[in-house]
């Protein structure tokens, strides 16, 4: 997946042939993450969210081959959301009927959040963030990337990250 806010819409059409794998495992690769994260805050379990990611690829690979993505009817993550949500609704209704109701479940089920978009928003960003660091790691200097996490994303010191690196400050704002 391109690592900017949209879908990539050349990797949308290439997912349209059920039997592109490269263009599947990236796919995948890039969405699991976010499913699993999203399912897990609505209080899925690990193999609950293995199931979610499950069906929800199943759910794609039949839409794809007929899917058309038009930008003017929405962002394509919008639309798997739609698919997510559904399939962790049926998760947990699956999981209902094999166990006796425990009274407090009751509570628990009462407290928990109704899923919301915004959490799925903020999960995909995330996911979008963790490939852009990703691809960054493989391009730079394995001392360069360091420097740039420890500021950027950790919030480390610039003369803490120079110490432990051995650099110059001049040479840490290069």
């Amino acid at each position: 997946m391109a690592a900017s806010e949209n879908t990539s819409i050349t990797l949308l059409e290439r997912i349209r042939d059920p039997g592109n794998q490269d263009a599947w495992e990236r796919f995948a690769a890039f969405c699991q993450p976010v499913i699993c994260r999203y399912a897990r805050q609505l209080g899925c379990n690990p193999g609950m969210c293995q199931d979610v990611v499950q069906e929800t690829l199943v759910d794609l690979i039949r839409i794809m081959a007929t899917f058309r993505y038009d930008p003017a009817h929405g962002r394509f993550r919008s639309f798997l959301y739609q698919i997510v949500r559904r399939r962790v609704c049926n998760a947990w209704r699956r999981q209902a009927r094999y166990r006796m109701l425990d009274p407090s479940d009751l509570a628990a089920h009462a407290a928990a959040p109704e899923p919301r978009l915004d959490s799925w928003e903020t999960e995909w960003q995330r996911q979008v963030a963790i490939e852009a660091l990703e691809r960054l790691r493989q391009r730079v200097e394995a001392t360069s990337f360091e420097a740039f996490h420890a500021d950027i994303v950790l919030g480390e010191p610039v003369a803490s990250i120079c110490a432990r690196l051995d650099l110059q400050p001049n040479a840490f704002y290069q």
